[in-house]
């Protein structure tokens, strides 16, 4: 009897060691199938995954992550010197720059919303447009009496309801 018992022991032990063994390759399939699929989805069309492929493809679902949890803050400003001329701009709106969503873009040269003291430029919404943003530009000398070089100019987008929404800023420098 316990020659038996130690043959069943030792099968039971032998089936436990190969039941482990199956449930672990399983996993480890699972997770090869779960990256796969994770990197498929992320990075496309790739041979290889690479560190250099997978540490792209994590900054890249972070920045896409954040992008869905700052939805509302798409839009940005710049402003650029060319010869005597400033360019302002604002790009990345949410919807075509157009009378039919927003009333007009603004750049000041403080971050409250626009008034008779702070505006730099402003350019009206057309009838009509399909572009998401929208630049203006404005004569260096007169920008130069208003705002110092290296200063922040921010902008702003004032929607069809009137209501002004911030547009980030940028720094001049002349």
């Amino acid at each position: 009897m316990f020659i038996d018992e130690d043959k069943q022991k030792g099968k039971d032990e032998n089936n436990e060691f190969e039941t482990r063994k199956k449930n672990y390759f399983m996993f480890l399939h699972k997770c090869s199938l779960i990256f796969s699929f994770v990197s498929v989805i992320s990075i496309g069309n790739v041979a290889s995954v690479t560190q250099d492929t997978y540490t792209n493809t994590l900054n890249q679902s972070l920045v896409s992550s954040q992008l869905v949890i700052f939805k509302d803050d798409t839009a940005y400003t710049d402003v650029s010197i060319t010869g005597k001329r400033v360019k302002f701009s604002i790009s990345g709106l949410e919807n075509p720059f157009n009378a039919n969503y927003y009333n007009r873009l603004v750049w000041t040269s403080t971050d409250e919303e626009p008034n008779i003291k702070n505006i730099l430029s402003v350019k009206i919404a057309p009838k009509t447009g399909s572009s998401y943003g929208s630049s203006n530009y404005e004569n260096l000398s007169l920008i130069k009496q208003k705002i110092d070089s290296d200063s922040p100019v921010y902008g702003w987008i004032q929607l069809e309801s009137k209501e002004w929404v911030k547009a980030g800023s940028a720094i001049i420098k002349y």
